[in-house]
């Protein structure tokens, strides 16, 4: 409730909506500049899935209902991985870890594991651990039937699953046939790189993949920051860590260990040679370097069973276990990476003298204090608090952004665990009901926040009007809310820095709307569409520039709440509808 509340119809939830609602209004969305010419959607069954929610239940109560259930899924999928892995104990602890860290991936915490807001991700993810954990338990039928359907839903998520198990059941046990087949990969690499020619099939020409790289950046790792490739390093670290601290007792736990991590080493070197070297426009829409999500999700969960094996191990091995702690205390930088490759560079200590071994334990403890005194002061420097809805109480805006980070929480959940393992069953009680009391608190604003609806059918309906004034194939310009162009007018909107994000998809959408914007650009600068920096979803323009963009009469009708000196061909509430151009 705290580390992942649920946020509406947001971020990429915008244009999975986009894409549903043209399966229910395909006589005007499937002209909308995101779909004409090619998107994802090419590539995911979702959408119609999506579709039929909203047929039944409208488009806010369907994306939450997904969104809950894709999230249920995930934690399931990762209960059952767990359980195949370790003791129930130490799985269920795990779970609860995944659950509080945020599972970040990749640069700038675009994407997490466990996402507050609907995508195909969170299902193809589930689908990927429940096939993992098929494999891992000898179902192989079960294992291709899961991660046939993660492809399904979203090929990016499920081609992590498809590289997991190959590292585990091919790569790892059968070396030789490993390196055949990755020497054909190579070969296939270089011929696609120097044979085929620019395009959709082929490599990215120089202006798609400048417009890509300018609106898209974390497509390419030569674009990274120290603090993206941190989470990578602390991730790799955790799971070389456990490849090498978990023994015959825990096979198939160093199994997945050494598997995660080789797939997030194979998605990074894939993606600087396919994608930053050669440009191939295929490896960079799958993005392997987001198979970095599973191993992301394997470190978490084995995390309690590698402290556990750690720590029983002797003083060499606590503090391993105490130096891994410090790096994922720390959160992403420097310090972590330091931190994580001391507790790897401990694995060797075990030669080294008793007394040499007590001051570097207790020099391991003081890291772990250091981490935990940095991360609770970032957190009250760095506060979300006024980032967050005004309206929520103070107290859950300063509690929801103490535990963002997922460090608190799980705190919070080791405090319980140790709890537990005390004979004493008034611990038990007392966890029991410190877990109820705090249900109880979270439990109303949850809901309000999960039963909200920003487009109920009634506001809908109030709309109609205007849907009879505007021809299905006219675009519509709604600067302040994209969506609602989608959701109320059910018409394609002209440009927004939503739409711009799907570049990388389609060579002519992303030409098209660089046009729409140089267009534009007299009034609202390029940037504010073209640039990952400048472009935001929502636009918040002033009288005179969008007087500026009608009077280009680029599109048929803009919607604003601004009073432009012109009469409105419609007005509802403080709404306004103009008529830019005669409709065509």
């Amino acid at each position: 409730m705290l580390a992942h509340p649920y946020e509406g119809i947001f971020h990429d939830a915008n244009l999975y909506t986009l894409q549903a609602l043209a399966r229910l209004h395909p006589e005007s969305l499937t002209q909308d500049v995101f779909l004409h010419f090619g998107s994802q959607d090419r590539f995911t069954l979702f959408s119609p899935l999506y579709a039929a929610a909203i047929r039944l239940l409208g488009v806010d109560h369907a994306a939450a209902l997904l969104t809950g259930l894709s999230q249920l899924l995930l934690i399931g999928a990762a209960g059952w991985l767990a359980r195949s892995l370790m003791p129930a104990r130490l799985a269920w602890l795990g779970v609860a870890l995944v659950i509080a860290l945020p599972g970040d991936y990749g640069p700038d915490r675009i994407f997490a594991c466990i996402e507050p807001f609907l995508t195909p991700r969170m299902g193809a993810e589930a689908c990927t651990l429940a096939a993992v954990a098929a494999a891992f338990s000898g179902r192989r039928v079960w294992c291709l039937a899961l991660l046939a359907a993660a492809l399904l839903l979203h090929p990016v998520m499920g081609a992590a699953g498809v590289a997991v198990v190959f590292a585990a059941f091919v790569a790892l046990p059968r070396p030789a046939w490993a390196a055949v087949l990755v020497k054909l990969g190579g070969i296939w690499l270089l011929l696609s790189a120097y044979a085929l020619p620019a395009g959709e099939w082929g490599r990215l020409d120089a202006d798609w993949f400048n417009l890509a790289s300018q609106r898209s950046p974390y497509l390419f790792l030569s674009y990274w920051r120290l603090e993206d490739w941190s989470r990578a390093g602390i991730v790799l670290i955790t799971l070389l860590a456990g490849s090498i601290t978990l023994d015959s007792l825990d096979s198939k736990a160093r199994l997945l260990c050494r598997a995660a991590a080789l797939t997030l080493i194979g998605g990074l070197v894939l993606t600087g040679l396919a994608c930053d070297t050669w440009h191939l426009a295929l490896f960079t829409q799958m993005q392997p370097w987001r198979w970095q999500w599973l191993a992301a999700l394997a470190a978490a969960l084995t995390l309690p069973l590698i402290f556990f094996r750690s720590w029983h191990s002797g003083t060499a091995g606590r503090i391993t276990a105490l130096l891994l702690l410090a790096g994922w205390v720390f959160g992403p930088g420097e310090v972590a990476i330091v931190a994580s490759l001391c507790a790897l560079l401990s694995l060797t200590f075990g030669r080294l003298s008793s007394p040499e071994l007590r001051l570097i334990f207790w020099g391991s403890c003081a890291m772990l204090g250091l981490a935990l005194l940095w991360r609770v002061a970032a957190n009250l420097e760095f506060t979300d608090v006024h980032y967050m809805d005004a309206a929520l109480p103070l107290w859950l805006r300063r509690a929801r952004s103490f535990a963002h980070d997922g460090i608190a929480p799980a705190v919070v959940i080791g405090v319980a665990a140790w709890i537990l393992e005390t004979p004493r069953p008034a611990g038990g009680w007392a966890c029991a009901a410190f877990a109820v009391a705090a249900i109880g608190i979270l439990l109303p604003s949850t809901w309000q926040a999960w039963n909200a609806a920003e487009f109920p059918q009634l506001e809908i309906e109030r709309f109609a009007a205007w849907r009879q004034v505007i021809p299905n194939d006219e675009d519509v310009f709604w600067g302040e809310s994209p969506l609602s162009s989608w959701v109320l007018l059910n018409r394609p909107n002209y440009i927004s820095g939503l739409q711009t994000s799907g570049m990388i998809f389609s060579r002519a959408a992303a030409l098209e709307l660089q046009r729409r914007a140089r267009t534009l650009s007299a009034s609202i600068g390029l940037p504010t569409f073209l640039s990952w920096n400048g472009a935001g979803a929502h636009l918040s323009l002033s009288p005179a520039e969008l007087q500026g963009i009608c009077r280009v009469g680029a599109f048929a009708y803009l919607v604003t709440g601004a009073d432009l000196g012109m009469q409105p061909v419609a007005e509802l509430d403080k709404l306004k509808l103009y008529r830019c151009r005669p409709p065509s």
